[in-house]
């Protein structure tokens, strides 16, 4: 480590400082009450005991598939570097993009490399805690896949943590790269963009590979096939092969690839990023940006109009000064921030996940013409609800947290106004253009905005009903809370989970109304009545969601002796 210049007590006093920030917290700055310190990470536990859930579902599949034991192991291995890489999406930014450390640590002489290791390690042990508890199950399991043997669980354990290195090397010499050769001001738009591309890679890779190449199928041929080679799971799937035992050509060109690509990003690392990496955080954090520009000035000063009929608007729907101050404090973030936007935007391809899946597989049917229709039109509408529940649960946390006690000393009436302007910046920025997006989509594509408003219609009216969830019995203050590690990725499971059984409801009644009948009840169902229901249904919940949220209640002022 001293020839890379890495200072071994420096770094394990930096990771042990990480660790415990990332397991036991701080002090919670805006929550009040006995247990005013966080003692522990409850939602890096819950992410944790998740994985172990999904890890044991997916191992089941060598019961009821009879894969042999390296189609097993590609299987479990793509599913380990799928939600391995979608947590590290989530996390990496208040990881690697951390401004706020310059202040602690920029006076310090603390090498780059040294700095840089800390930071991937501390990133390496977040992914092999995910790793192993999604792999736990499934490598005892593989013990009965066929050709394997008692050994599976000891080589597959290696193979689950070479890739857990494997994604957490990609992604922060990736990000590396983009700091070496890309302007602050582009860095952070491309950081926040590539996100959602990556994430829709990682969705969409073992899905769409097998088609390009031929096979038209959702999972690969069997047998040993040349795109393995391309394949990075099926490459780690070599190690475990040739550590059971199997040794064989095929294995050890796929094993041979894994070391490979491990060397290789390994290297771009240590030389090419590690160097740079405390100066770009120092640029991050203290950096200007580029001076405005000639005519800037004038360019305002024409867009005066516009904003006043902006305002006008604002006026007319945020009445309450608390709400437009919320309202506009939340769209600044949304728009401008870029902790807010790298954690929250890669959510937004969930929402563009499920069109392009429809299209690429069954197509994306007028249902109101094709009786034998595919969910994804609903599920899309569905997805804007579940975006929108993500983005208010990711706008609670902020690096600028303790700035939220203005909340304490502001002479606000009522937490209701608080949470309305929340939840109307929520809808103007995602809910309501994911919906026209929507409803472009369909009408492009079925050729009648008729069937495109009638199929988006319930979605809009149960969506304010929805969005009355996250503050349900609770004080919901935007931007007041210290984020913690594993609690983006924690929240999106579970909003993911609840949306998926509560609004499945909605969808399958809506399919019911679309067929114009209920066959457990055997009674017709017209569509219009299922509207009609679906509106009286949401102002009777929004209603009563809104009293048991104690919005009437005034926001609690700060104790000025604690």
């Amino acid at each position: 480590m001293a020839r890379h210049d890495v200072d071994a007590r420096q770094l394990m006093t930096l990771l042990s400082v990480y660790l415990k920030q990332d397991l036991r917290g701080g002090k919670a700055f805006m929550q009040f009450g006995a247990r005013e310190y966080i003692k522990s990470n409850i939602a890096l536990l819950m992410l944790t005991g998740m994985y172990l859930f999904f890890g044991f579902m997916m191992g089941m599949a060598v019961f009821a598939t009879g894969l042999d034991v390296f189609h097993y192991s590609v299987f479990i291995l793509t599913f380990t570097l799928f939600v391995i890489a979608l947590a590290m999406l989530a996390e990496s930014g208040n990881v690697i993009f951390n401004e706020k450390e310059a202040d602690v640590l920029g006076h310090l002489p603390l090498s780059p490399r040294t700095y840089f290791a800390a930071k991937v390690l501390n990133l390496f042990l977040f992914t092999l805690l995910l790793a192993a508890a999604a792999n736990l199950f499934p490598a005892i399991m593989g013990i009965w896949a066929t050709g394997s043997n008692l050994l599976f669980v000891l080589a597959h354990a290696l193979s689950a943590a070479l890739v857990a290195l494997f994604a957490t090397a990609l992604i922060v010499t990736s990000y590396g790269l983009l700091m070496r050769y890309v302007s602050r001001e582009r860095f952070d738009n491309i950081v926040t963009y590539s996100q959602v591309a990556l994430v829709l890679f990682f969705m969409f890779g073992f899905q769409i590979l097998p088609r390009i190449l031929g096979t038209n199928k959702m999972i690969f041929a069997p047998g040993f096939q040349w795109y393995y080679l391309l394949y990075p799971p099926a490459w780690f799937s070599g190690v475990t092969l040739l550590l059971i035992g199997k040794l064989e050509l095929k294995w050890l060109a796929l094993a041979g690839l894994a070391t490979l690509s491990l060397v290789t990003l390994g290297t771009v690392a240590i030389r090419k990023v590690s160097r740079d990496y405390s100066s770009f955080i120092s640029n991050l954090a203290y950096s200007e940006g580029k001076p405005e520009p000639e005519g800037s000035r004038v360019r305002q000063v024409e867009r005066v109009g516009a904003r006043s009929f902006t305002q006008t608007i604002k006026t007319f729907f945020l009445s309450n000064t608390t709400e437009r101050a919320v309202f506009e404090l939340v769209s600044t973030y949304l728009r401008r921030n870029r902790e807010v936007k790298v954690r929250l935007y890669p959510s937004l391809a969930y929402f563009i996940f499920i069109p392009l899946l429809a299209i690429f597989t069954e197509g994306l049917p007028d249902p109101f013409i094709n009786q034998s229709f595919s969910a994804y039109a609903l599920m899309a509408a569905l997805m804007i609800c579940y975006i929108s529940l993500t983005a208010i649960e990711g706008m609670i946390f902020s690096e600028h947290h303790p700035a939220a006690y203005v909340y304490r000393v502001a002479p606000i009436k009522k937490l209701g106004d608080v949470h309305s302007g929340f939840r109307k910046a929520v809808m103007a920025w995602i809910t309501l253009p994911g919906f026209v997006v929507l409803f472009v989509i369909y009408s492009i594509l079925w050729h009648d905005p008729v069937h495109a408003v009638m199929t988006l219609a319930p979605w809009v009216a149960i969506t304010p009903a929805v969005l009355m969830i996250p503050f349900l019995m609770r004080e919901v203050l935007p931007l007041s809370r210290k984020y913690q590690k594993g609690q983006q990725t924690a929240r999106n499971f579970t909003l993911f989970l609840s949306c998926f059984i509560g609004l499945s409801i909605v969808a399958a009644f809506q399919v019911m109304a679309i067929r114009e009948h209920i066959p457990f009840l055997d009674m017709d169902f017209p569509y219009w009545l299922f509207i009609v229901c679906t509106a009286i249904a949401s102002i009777t919940l929004y209603k009563i969601l809104r009293v048991l949220s104690g919005e009437s209640k005034p926001v609690q002022p700060s104790d000025l002796n604690s």
